[in-house]
């Protein structure tokens, strides 16, 4: 079973085979997130040349990639020949890698899902292959969802309130309480739904000043 994680990526070498357009995506979205890249292809598209990615040239029907692979963390597979994309898949697995392949995503280790920031949260979803364009424009119906309830300003203000907390409270016990008794408060929570942010704000701190004191 998949599960949901964030990974930091600049602790990561992503090794992709293929260097056409999908090859080209998954290249750039783990290298603008700060992981090393290596790219092994016979031939790449132009954007592949101008991301700041490493590139080797190689025949993957002749070439070895063992030590490659050997070197990467994740290892994507993105070649238009499913025989070869099988080999690289199997060769990859058997030596213990997370395998993200876009030629077949019933059997990827590593699902790499549609995503944004709204509100200060950062969504996202995934169909794991099944249907991808629903799960692209679902994201537009939850931004919209989220843009147009009071998440947006309950995400600031107790952003707010956490940071301040953090510099009040020193044991981390009553940091906690404090954390739970501001959702459990039905007055800070009308507040905030009523976009009254400022008065949100005393009440916040006056839950704060009393867990201070208990």
């Amino acid at each position: 079973m998949r599960i949901p994680l964030w990974v930091e990526a600049s602790r990561l070498k992503v090794l992709v085979f293929g260097g056409g357009p999908v090859g080209a995506r998954r290249a750039k979205f783990f290298s603008a997130a700060g992981a090393k890249v290596r790219v092994l292809a016979k031939k790449v598209v132009p954007e592949l040349q101008v991301i700041g990615v490493e590139i080797k040239l190689v025949d993957l029907y002749q070439y070895d990639p063992s030590d490659d692979i050997r070197w990467a963390d994740v290892v994507v597979v993105a070649v238009d020949d499913p025989v070869l994309a099988e080999q690289l898949f199997r060769k990859a697995e058997s030596m213990g890698k997370l395998v993200n392949d876009a030629t077949d995503a019933s059997r990827t280790h590593v699902v790499v899902p549609y995503e944004r920031v709204v509100g200060g949260l950062r969504i996202a979803v995934t169909s794991e292959g099944a249907a991808g364009t629903p799960a692209r424009l679902s994201l537009d119906v939850i931004e919209g969802c989220i843009k147009n309830s009071w998440i947006p300003l309950f995400f600031q203000i107790y952003k707010q309130l956490k940071a301040e907390a953090k510099e009040a409270i020193k044991e981390t016990k009553k940091r906690l309480a404090y954390y739970q008794a501001l959702v459990e408060d039905e007055e800070f929570l009308e507040l905030v739904k009523a976009g009254r942010a400022q008065e949100a704000l005393a009440r916040g701190r006056s839950i704060m000043s009393k867990i201070l004191i208990a």
